[in-house]
Protein backbone atom coordinates (compact mmCIF):
# COMPACT_ATOMS: atom_id res chain seq x y z
CA UNK A 1 0.00 0.00 0.00
CA UNK A 2 0.84 3.93 -0.71
CA UNK A 3 1.11 4.53 3.26
CA UNK A 4 3.59 2.11 3.83
CA UNK A 5 6.02 2.75 0.92
CA UNK A 6 5.65 6.33 2.08
CA UNK A 7 7.16 5.68 5.14
CA UNK A 8 10.17 3.11 3.64
CA UNK A 9 10.92 5.84 1.80
CA UNK A 10 11.15 8.01 4.22
CA UNK A 11 12.54 5.70 6.44
CA UNK A 12 15.56 4.98 3.90
CA UNK A 13 16.08 8.22 2.63
CA UNK A 14 16.41 9.73 6.96
CA UNK A 15 19.02 6.98 6.76
CA UNK A 16 20.97 8.00 3.87
CA UNK A 17 21.13 11.64 4.88
CA UNK A 18 22.28 10.65 8.88
CA UNK A 19 25.02 8.31 7.42
CA UNK A 20 26.73 10.99 5.29
CA UNK A 21 26.27 9.42 2.23
CA UNK A 22 26.83 10.62 -1.07
CA UNK A 23 26.19 8.03 -3.39
CA UNK A 24 24.23 4.80 -3.02
CA UNK A 25 25.16 2.39 -5.91
CA UNK A 26 22.60 -0.39 -6.91
CA UNK A 27 22.91 -3.88 -7.76
CA UNK A 28 19.66 -4.84 -8.15
CA UNK A 29 17.90 -3.09 -11.02
CA UNK A 30 14.22 -3.30 -9.02
CA UNK A 31 16.15 -1.16 -5.89
CA UNK A 32 17.35 1.44 -8.57
CA UNK A 33 14.22 2.00 -10.49
CA UNK A 34 12.35 2.77 -7.25
CA UNK A 35 14.81 5.14 -5.73
CA UNK A 36 15.43 6.71 -9.26
CA UNK A 37 11.67 7.14 -10.19
CA UNK A 38 9.47 6.64 -7.23
CA UNK A 39 11.28 8.00 -4.13
CA UNK A 40 11.44 11.35 -5.69
CA UNK A 41 7.62 11.69 -5.14
CA UNK A 42 7.65 11.28 -1.78
CA UNK A 43 11.09 12.19 -0.10
CA UNK A 44 14.27 14.06 -1.34
CA UNK A 45 17.35 12.27 -1.78
CA UNK A 46 20.74 14.17 0.24
CA UNK A 47 22.63 11.44 -2.73
CA UNK A 48 23.41 10.49 -6.20
CA UNK A 49 21.82 6.87 -6.94
CA UNK A 50 22.99 5.11 -9.60
CA UNK A 51 23.63 1.57 -10.97
CA UNK A 52 26.82 -0.78 -10.48
CA UNK A 53 26.97 -1.08 -14.71
CA UNK A 54 27.36 2.96 -15.00
CA UNK A 55 30.00 3.17 -12.02
CA UNK A 56 31.92 0.27 -13.61
CA UNK A 57 31.81 2.47 -17.07
CA UNK A 58 32.49 5.25 -15.42
CA UNK A 59 35.53 4.37 -13.71
CA UNK A 60 36.80 2.51 -17.18
CA UNK A 61 36.68 6.53 -18.46
CA UNK A 62 38.16 8.49 -15.19
CA UNK A 63 40.17 5.20 -13.91
CA UNK A 64 41.17 3.28 -16.88
CA UNK A 65 39.96 -0.47 -14.66
CA UNK A 66 42.14 -2.87 -17.00
CA UNK A 67 40.60 -6.70 -16.97
CA UNK A 68 42.55 -9.88 -16.99
CA UNK A 69 41.51 -11.73 -20.70
CA UNK A 70 38.16 -13.99 -20.17
CA UNK A 71 37.73 -15.89 -23.56
CA UNK A 72 34.26 -16.01 -23.66
CA UNK A 73 31.34 -15.66 -26.46
CA UNK A 74 28.32 -13.60 -24.38
CA UNK A 75 25.50 -12.56 -25.11
CA UNK A 76 23.78 -9.69 -23.00
CA UNK A 77 19.88 -9.71 -21.58
CA UNK A 78 18.75 -6.14 -20.88
CA UNK A 79 16.70 -5.95 -17.62
CA UNK A 80 13.55 -4.59 -17.91
CA UNK A 81 14.01 -2.35 -15.19
CA UNK A 82 17.36 -1.23 -16.42
CA UNK A 83 16.43 -0.75 -19.81
CA UNK A 84 12.84 0.28 -20.79
CA UNK A 85 12.40 1.41 -17.61
CA UNK A 86 15.77 3.51 -16.93
CA UNK A 87 17.12 3.98 -20.66
CA UNK A 88 20.84 2.31 -19.53
CA UNK A 89 21.90 -0.67 -22.86
CA UNK A 90 25.30 1.35 -23.09
CA UNK A 91 27.14 1.19 -20.03
CA UNK A 92 26.72 -2.70 -19.89
CA UNK A 93 27.82 -3.44 -22.80
CA UNK A 94 30.74 -1.12 -22.72
CA UNK A 95 31.57 -2.68 -19.80
CA UNK A 96 31.36 -6.36 -21.59
CA UNK A 97 33.66 -4.90 -24.88
CA UNK A 98 36.41 -3.42 -22.21
CA UNK A 99 36.80 -7.61 -21.14
CA UNK A 100 39.37 -8.36 -23.42
CA UNK A 101 38.50 -11.98 -25.11
CA UNK A 102 34.89 -11.37 -24.74
CA UNK A 103 32.87 -11.79 -27.74
CA UNK A 104 29.60 -9.98 -27.34
CA UNK A 105 27.25 -11.39 -29.51
CA UNK A 106 23.55 -9.54 -29.60
CA UNK A 107 20.29 -11.38 -29.48
CA UNK A 108 17.89 -10.98 -32.31
CA UNK A 109 15.83 -8.79 -29.16
CA UNK A 110 17.84 -6.41 -27.48
CA UNK A 111 18.17 -2.88 -26.39
CA UNK A 112 14.65 -1.33 -26.53
CA UNK A 113 12.96 -4.48 -28.26
CA UNK A 114 14.34 -6.54 -25.94
CA UNK A 115 12.03 -9.46 -23.97
CA UNK A 116 11.14 -9.64 -20.50
CA UNK A 117 12.81 -12.79 -18.65
CA UNK A 118 9.16 -13.79 -18.23
CA UNK A 119 8.35 -12.92 -14.83
CA UNK A 120 7.89 -9.13 -13.69
CA UNK A 121 6.64 -7.66 -10.17
CA UNK A 122 3.11 -8.01 -11.63
CA UNK A 123 3.12 -11.64 -12.94
CA UNK A 124 3.13 -15.13 -11.51
CA UNK A 125 5.81 -17.52 -11.93
CA UNK A 126 3.20 -19.68 -14.09
CA UNK A 127 3.19 -21.58 -17.20
CA UNK A 128 2.87 -18.83 -19.60
CA UNK A 129 5.55 -16.70 -17.99
CA UNK A 130 8.03 -20.03 -18.10
CA UNK A 131 7.40 -19.76 -21.71
CA UNK A 132 8.38 -16.77 -22.03
CA UNK A 133 11.36 -17.57 -20.19
CA UNK A 134 12.47 -20.77 -22.29
CA UNK A 135 11.70 -18.48 -25.80
CA UNK A 136 14.06 -16.24 -24.56
CA UNK A 137 16.68 -19.03 -23.25
CA UNK A 138 16.27 -20.21 -27.03
CA UNK A 139 16.81 -16.70 -28.21
CA UNK A 140 20.14 -16.53 -25.95
CA UNK A 141 21.36 -19.81 -27.20
CA UNK A 142 20.27 -19.15 -31.01
CA UNK A 143 23.45 -16.49 -30.92
CA UNK A 144 25.95 -19.50 -29.81
CA UNK A 145 26.71 -17.76 -27.05
CA UNK A 146 28.44 -19.99 -23.74
CA UNK A 147 27.16 -17.50 -21.34
CA UNK A 148 23.97 -15.11 -21.22
CA UNK A 149 25.26 -12.18 -18.46
CA UNK A 150 22.59 -10.21 -16.90
CA UNK A 151 22.38 -7.09 -14.56
CA UNK A 152 19.40 -8.58 -12.36
CA UNK A 153 19.19 -11.14 -10.10
CA UNK A 154 15.80 -11.33 -10.42
CA UNK A 155 15.96 -12.39 -14.45
CA UNK A 156 18.79 -14.45 -13.44
CA UNK A 157 16.20 -16.37 -11.10
CA UNK A 158 14.02 -16.58 -13.37
CA UNK A 159 15.95 -17.89 -15.98
CA UNK A 160 17.34 -21.10 -14.17
CA UNK A 161 14.08 -21.74 -13.25
CA UNK A 162 13.14 -22.23 -16.62
CA UNK A 163 16.25 -24.70 -17.28
CA UNK A 164 15.20 -26.71 -14.21
CA UNK A 165 11.96 -28.28 -16.36
CA UNK A 166 9.95 -30.24 -13.69
CA UNK A 167 6.59 -30.35 -13.42
CA UNK A 168 4.30 -30.10 -15.83
CA UNK A 169 5.61 -26.97 -17.61
CA UNK A 170 8.06 -29.56 -18.73
CA UNK A 171 10.26 -27.19 -21.41
CA UNK A 172 12.99 -28.00 -24.48
CA UNK A 173 16.41 -28.81 -22.29
CA UNK A 174 18.53 -25.54 -22.35
CA UNK A 175 21.96 -25.22 -20.87
CA UNK A 176 23.71 -22.27 -21.11
CA UNK A 177 25.70 -20.34 -18.15
CA UNK A 178 23.95 -17.73 -16.50
CA UNK A 179 26.23 -14.91 -15.21
CA UNK A 180 25.87 -11.53 -13.70
CA UNK A 181 27.78 -8.53 -15.28
CA UNK A 182 29.17 -7.78 -11.79
CA UNK A 183 31.14 -11.37 -11.74
CA UNK A 184 32.23 -11.68 -14.72
CA UNK A 185 33.90 -8.61 -14.01
CA UNK A 186 35.10 -9.78 -10.71
CA UNK A 187 36.16 -13.05 -12.52
CA UNK A 188 38.70 -10.87 -15.07
CA UNK A 189 39.84 -8.63 -12.30
CA UNK A 190 41.22 -11.99 -10.54
CA UNK A 191 38.41 -12.51 -8.12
Amino acid sequence: DMETFKKLAEHNAAIIKESGVKKVIFFCPEGYRTFKLDYPDYVKLDCEVMHISELLAQRLETEGLHFNEVKRKVTYQDPCRLGRHLGIYDAPRKVLQAIPGIELVEMEHNREESICCGTSCFTNCDSYSKQIRMERLLEAKATGAETLITSCPKCQTHFRCAMVNKGEEKGPDIEIELMDLVNLVATSLGG
